[in-house]
């Protein structure tokens, strides 16, 4: 037998062909020595049409990845390699994504024109993002956002043209392109999930490349993270100081300067009993409710070391919260539906109709109140299938700081009770005390004091 030759759909610019090469240096060493590739670009819907922005209705899901799905589909080539931010929200019947590789900088940067003044904010801002858009129409709320398209290199000469004063392009597509010195800062919001990585995409019966590529997806090393430490910031700063005693501050970037004081710790449960729980139940289940980032991690854990994404082909997503819906895309799934606000799983199943009723598998840590929350659902025609996929630890980072703070943001009641076990005396001291959801609100009045329950703004 001689050596094999698979064929990579791709797009033709100078980004797409240097991802693809970032890709190739992944995959070559997955499959037999002497393995041949060779590269078939192909221009997409995206491609060929740059003047409308993305931000108009007409805009389809799958407008930089058309043409290379339907080769895959045709039999005309054997891989496909997209930017993951770009695959649409279902991949068309047939294709599967084969892994989601390691990323870079997932930030978007702000490039601006050699001679704008860089004291002066920019009054013209080049993106057609509806994302990046609504970003920026916070952060520069005088500026004129204008559309933008075309590949990186055509974007930066308009750019230096003047054109524009600035223009926002991902980090990482001009590390790719050796263009990192045009950088001139990074912006201070959520990019586009999954930004920064590349996917892979096969026909959906290629079980082989499936089997060989999903050793190289992020996914399987999700729950290699080690936890945020505690961490003080600069004191000059005239914002009230937040001292923050969950995991992950990043979702609430609203109520910074922060202070990031860890009072819990997430530890999955073993990998063996999560993956047993899919394979008993998974199957006979409509969907999967997720109530927390870290559920989502878990679970998706477990899914990959036991099989692949496929499993999940046709399941109905529910997030409970903003950040669990983030958590579902950013590992390349999308959420069928989610509560807008921090209300918790409650507030989810008060936005649901009669269209999501059915049984779903619900991955939960070994705090949560089960028995309250599958009744609760089953007033909803939700029957619950609850599985502890991971331990809530009260941990202490030591005395309190010394820096002024001014409130506490509690997300959940295990935090409520790991601070006041901690530090009692606090129950005395004059402070805001925030709670997100109805239960970490109630743990707090529980102890006589006045909470504030935040939402997602």
């Amino acid at each position: 037998m001689g050596p094999q030759t698979l064929r990579i759909a791709c797009r033709g610019s100078r980004l797409s062909l240097a991802q693809t090469e970032e890709a190739l240096a992944v995959m070559r060493p997955l499959f037999r020595s002497g393995t041949m590739f060779t590269l078939c670009p192909l221009d997409t819907p995206g491609d060929r049409d740059k003047q409308t922005p993305l931000t108009d209705l007409s805009v389809p899901d799958d407008y930089f990845t058309r043409d290379l799905d339907q080769a895959l589909l045709r039999g005309e080539a054997d891989l496909a390699v997209h930017s993951a931010k770009d695959l649409p929200r279902t991949l068309p019947a047939g294709l599967a994504v084969a892994a989601i590789l390691p990323g870079k900088d997932p930030r978007d940067a702000l490039v601006s024109r050699a001679d704008w003044n860089r004291a002066m904010p920019p009054e013209v801002i080049g993106t057609s993002s509806p994302r990046r858009t609504e970003a920026m129409q916070k952060l520069v709320p005088g500026a004129r956002l204008a559309p933008l398209r075309g590949t990186i290199d055509e974007r930066i000469a308009k750019l230096d043209r003047g054109e524009f004063d600035a223009i926002i392009v991902a980090a990482c597509a001009l590390e790719r392109l050796g263009l990192a010195h045009r950088i001139n800062g990074y912006l201070p919001y959520a990019a586009a999930p999954l930004q920064g990585r590349l996917a892979v995409t096969v026909r959906a019966d290629a079980d082989e490349w499936i089997e060989r590529l999903k050793s190289a997806d992020f996914r399987l090393h999700l729950l290699e993270e080690s936890g945020a430490p505690a961490t003080i910031p600069p004191v000059n700063d005239s914002r009230p100081l937040t001292l923050f005693v969950g995991t992950n501050a990043s979702h609430f970037p609203q109520y910074e300067p922060m202070i990031q004081w860890p009072l819990i710790k997430l530890v999955p449960g073993p990998r063996e009993k999560r993956i047993q729980a899919l394979q008993g139940a998974l199957a006979a289940a409509r969907g999967v409710l997720f109530a927390s980032p870290f559920a989502v991690r878990c679970f998706v854990d477990a899914l990959m070391h036991w099989k692949d994404g496929r499993a999940l082909v046709g399941k109905t997503l529910l997030a409970a919260g903003p950040s669990t819906a983030r958590e579902i895309e950013d590992v390349g799934f999308q959420p069928a539906a989610a509560s807008a606000g921090f209300g918790g799983l409650g507030e989810l199943l008060e936005s649901l109709n009669e269209t999501c009723a059915g049984r779903y598998f619900y991955p939960c840590s070994t705090r949560a109140p089960t028995e309250d929350r599958i009744a609760a659902a089953r007033r909803k025609g939700i029957e619950l299938m609850p599985h502890c996929f991971y331990e809530n630890q009260p941990v202490s980072p030591g005395p309190l700081p010394a820096t002024n703070f001014q409130r506490v943001l509690f997300t959940s009641p295990s935090t409520v009770e790991s601070y006041f076990a901690s530090y009692p005396d606090e129950m005395q001291c004059e402070r805001e005390w925030l709670a997100i959801g109805p239960s970490t609100l109630e743990a707090l009045q529980q102890r006589g004091l006045k909470g504030v329950l935040i939402d997602e703004t």
